[in-house]
């Protein structure tokens, strides 16, 4: 685990590197999905690397831009 700017530097070089699909799960399984929602889900929006908005409980796609 890091801060979410670091999650959101991983996703983002994962993501330049070719991959499009991550699952992403942690524990404890009540709070890691608020800290990662509220923190590293609008990352990427503000990078843009979000393909539409980013609202709770809908998956974010990682746009194809490379």
């Amino acid at each position: 685990m890091g801060s979410h700017a670091e999650v959101a530097d991983l996703i983002e070089e994962y993501h330049s590197l070719g991959v499009e699909h991550f699952v992403l799960s942690g524990y404890p399984h009540l709070e890691e999905p608020y800290w990662f929602g509220e923190g590293v889900i609008p990352e990427p929006t503000t990078r843009g690397l979000v393909e539409g908005p980013a609202r709770a409980g809908v998956p974010f796609l990682v746009g194809s831009g490379r």
